[in-house]
C-alpha cells in the first residue's frame, strides 16, 4: 500500500521530467555544416540552442570530400545548412537538399567580396598566372570576413528560431567584439615585421594576407607539386626574399616544402587553415607569421 502511494506520488513527476528534457531536445536546431571552423562559429552564436554536424572529417580536404551514407543520414534529420562556399556544396547540393528538403539554408557568405580562386602571379617566365575557376572559399581565415559570416549566421538563426532571436543577437555581439579584439591583435603583431612576403605550399590565406598587407608565394599550381624547374625557381626566389620558414598545412604533402627548406637552410612550419579552434588558430597562424616575416 505504502509502495503504491510513493508510486503514485512519483509517477507524474517522472513523466514531467521525460517531456520536459523531450521539449528542450525538440527545441535544438541540427544545423549541418561543411568545416571545422564553422562548429566554432555556430557555437559561438548558437550555444545550447543549436547542435551541429560537421561534413568534413579531420585530416581531410574539402575538394576531394565525399559524405558517407551515415553522413547522408543525418543530414536528412537536420534542420538547417550553413553554407561558406566550399568546392563540394556545389558539387553535392542535389543530393544533399534531395534528401532533406525541408532544410534552411543559410547562406553565410552573402555579402562578402571573394577573391578569384588562387589566382596569382608568376614567380617568373616559366610560370604564367594560374587561377581556379570560380571564387577563393577561405573567407574564414582573416576575422574581416569572419564578422560578415557572423552576421549572416545571426540572422539566419534569427529568422528559423525567432523564440531565441535575444540569445542569438547577444551572443553574436560578444564575438564580433571578440573579433574587433583578435583584428587588433593581429595588426600590432604583424606591424613591425621586416618582409611581407611568405611562401606556403597550398595559398589558402588570400583572404588573411591581402587584410594585413601580406603576399604568398605559392609553392603548388592547382593542387599539384612543383616540377623540378619550377623547384629550382621556387629556391631562387626564397633566397631572394631572404624566406626561411617554409608553411605547410597538415592535409597536404610536406615533401616539396621540406626540400625548399632544406635547400635554404629553413625550416617547415605548420598553419592549418581548418583547425577547430579557430581563436586559438588564428593567434598561433599570426604568431608564426610575425616570426617568419622577421627573420
Amino acid at each position: 500500500m505504502k509502495n503504491s502511494i510513493i508510486l503514485s506520488v512519483l509517477m507524474p513527476l517522472l513523466l514531467m521530467a521525460v517531456f520536459v528534457a523531450q521539449t528542450q531536445a525538440s527545441e535544438v536546431l541540427r544545423a549541418a555544416v561543411s568545416i571545422p571552423p564553422q562548429v566554432y562559429f555556430l557555437e559561438k552564436i548558437g550555444g545550447t540552442h543549436v547542435e551541429t554536424l560537421c561534413l568534413l572529417p579531420a585530416g581531410a580536404l574539402p575538394h576531394s570530400y565525399e559524405p558517407t551514407a551515415r553522413q547522408m543520414k543525418e543530414l536528412s534529420q537536420a534542420d538547417l545548412y550553413v553554407r561558406i562556399g566550399v568546392q563540394f556544396e556545389t558539387a553535392w547540393w542535389e543530393k544533399f537538399s534531395s534528401v532533406n528538403p525541408a532544410m534552411h539554408v543559410i547562406d553565410s557568405g552573402r555579402g562578402i567580396e571573394f577573391l578569384s580562386g588562387h589566382a596569382h602571379t608568376a614567380h617568373n617566365e616559366h610560370r604564367a598566372e594560374h587561377r581556379h575557376e570560380g571564387h577563393d572559399p577561405h573567407v574564414w581565415l582573416s576575422p574581416r570576413t569572419v564578422k560578415i559570416l557572423v552576421d549572416n549566421m545571426y540572422q539566419g538563426l534569427a529568422a528559423i528560431d525567432p523564440d531565441h532571436q535575444e540569445s542569438y543577437r547577444s551572443n553574436a555581439d560578444a564575438f564580433l567584439e571578440e573579433l574587433e579584439t583578435l583584428d587588433a591583435e593581429i595588426r600590432e603583431r604583424l606591424s613591425s615585421v621586416t618582409t611581407r612576403k611568405f611562401m606556403i605550399f597550398h595559398p589558402a590565406w588570400s583572404y588573411f594576407a591581402r587584410d594585413y598587407d601580406l603576399e604568398q608565394i605559392p609553392v603548388e599550381i592547382e593542387g599539384k607539386e612543383p616540377s623540378a624547374r619550377e623547384m629550382v625557381d621556387l629556391m631562387k626566389r626564397a633566397r631572394h626574399e631572404q624566406i626561411r620558414i617554409i608553411f605547410v598545412q597538415p592535409q597536404t604533402s610536406r615533401r616539396s616544402a621540406e626540400t625548399i627548406a632544406r635547400q635554404i637552410g629553413g625550416q617547415v612550419e605548420v598553419l592549418d587553415p581548418l583547425a577547430a579552434d579557430w581563436l586559438d588558430n588564428m593567434r598561433r597562424a599570426a604568431a608564426l607569421l610575425a616570426k617568419a616575416l622577421s627573420e
